[in-house]
């Protein structure tokens, strides 16, 4: 910033999307990833990979792969050898394996054409623009449980197949998934979810000492001198700890807190300042993750918000939630849109740790409940109603 008054020198360093040079704390995570994929640089078109990220949020799943993608493109052109890496994710691409085709051909191709493709057509092209370049692909697929809740697991299995049958016995597209959860891989295939068993990397959740060190080399490369006491990054790292080992929670306090010492021209970010910016951040609705729904998926999560603020009740149905998205549409003057599309909104939210989703044991049909955990339905609403007006 160029105010010589605020305590930031780099907010980029605290931005959700940063990647750092080094990931602390992930060193033998990464090494099983250069283990797993090592024939890429030293067997290429040999075979074809495929692994598995799992952890909570905030354990670094995303940052470990990007940097290890970026480092094996590095080590790749040093030694002459032909790698892409592409990292999509699915839950932004609304699980729909045609829009992840979509969007890794288009990265290849950036004059590719929108439309007139099915996604069978679009698995052809992307492997003839492998061997057109003749080239490797680590795909990395972000979120991987969006793609198999609405496509299926035939959308994956059919990623790992595709190469099966082909005249080019060069083998050239790997596969790198990432999921919050491990109970992911009991909805796939026997075939695919073998391939897959076989390289699992489990990301731990951060310990304080850990969230410490992690936000003390961030605030070293975005604040001032002395910007930042001891006192204050333990701090935050305690806060975090309590969510679980967030680390994107830890860094965006301390960019908010950051915000709160540049209002009152403080020269050093204290404990109160953290306080203050405590409310304001919360640890499961993050902001990427409300920019990549659609409208109608606000609409539908705007109508789980006031559910909860005019009842208090420990969850809510279907209906009752489709009934209050209906009333949200009109006051938006939107048409609703049907219950099969309504279903499949719904399920969209099952990204987000604040909003639990589980099929009502009791009932025969399709009836889900849903609950809000961790985030009140007024914050909710308000993050919503935001989120809503900017788009």
């Amino acid at each position: 910033m160029s105010d010589t008054r605020s305590v930031f020198v780099d907010e980029g360093v605290l931005d959700i999307n940063y990647i750092p040079s080094k990931l602390l704390h992930r060193d033998e995570e990464k090494r099983l990833l250069e283990h797993f994929f090592d024939h890429l640089l030293s067997a290429p078109y040999e075979m074809s990979q495929r692994a598995i990220i799992v952890g909570g949020v905030g354990t670094g799943k995303t940052a470990l792969a990007q940097l290890f993608g970026r480092e094996l493109v590095e080590k790749a052109k040093k030694r002459r050898v032909k790698v892409r890496y592409i990292h999509v994710n699915c839950r932004e691409l609304r699980g729909s394996l045609f829009m992840v085709l979509r969007r890794v051909v288009k990265a290849m191709r950036p004059d590719f054409p929108e439309r007139g493709y099915a996604a069978n057509e679009l698995m052809e092209t992307l492997m003839q623009l492998l061997s057109e370049e003749d080239t490797q692909l680590l795909l990395t697929l972000d979120e991987i449980d969006s793609l198999i809740d609405t496509d299926g697991t035939e959308a994956l299995y059919n990623l790992t197949r595709v190469q099966e049958g082909l005249l080019d016995d060069s083998r050239r597209l790997s596969l790198l998934c990432i999921s919050k959860d491990i109970n992911v891989l009991k909805k796939l295939d026997k075939s695919t979810l073998s391939s897959l068993q076989r390289s699992i990397i489990q990301l731990k959740e951060y310990s304080p000492p850990q969230l410490s060190s992690i936000l003390l080399s961030r605030a070293e490369a975005a604040f001032r001198k002395d910007a930042t006491p001891l006192e204050v990054i333990d701090f935050i790292a305690e806060l975090a700890s309590q969510e679980h080992g967030d680390a994107r929670y830890a860094i965006d306090l301390l960019w908010r807190s950051g915000k709160y010492a540049d209002l009152e021209i403080s020269r050093q970010i204290n404990l109160n300042h953290v306080r203050k910016a405590a409310p304001s951040v919360f640890p499961t609705i993050k902001e990427e993750s409300i920019n990549h729904l659609s409208l109608h998926e606000l609409y539908v999560l705007l109508a789980v918000a006031r559910f909860f603020k005019i009842n208090n009740l420990p969850n809510a149905s279907t209906g009752e939630v489709e009934t209050l998205y209906k009333v949200v549409c009109e006051e938006y003057n939107e048409k609703p849109r049907g219950h099969t599309q309504f279903w499949k909104y719904l399920n969209q939210l099952k990204g987000f740790d604040a909003v639990h989703i589980k099929m009502d044991s009791s009932n025969q049909g399709r009836t889900q409940l849903i609950n809000l955990t961790k985030i009140s339905a007024e914050d909710l609403e308000k993050e919503v109603l935001q989120a809503i007006e900017q788009k």
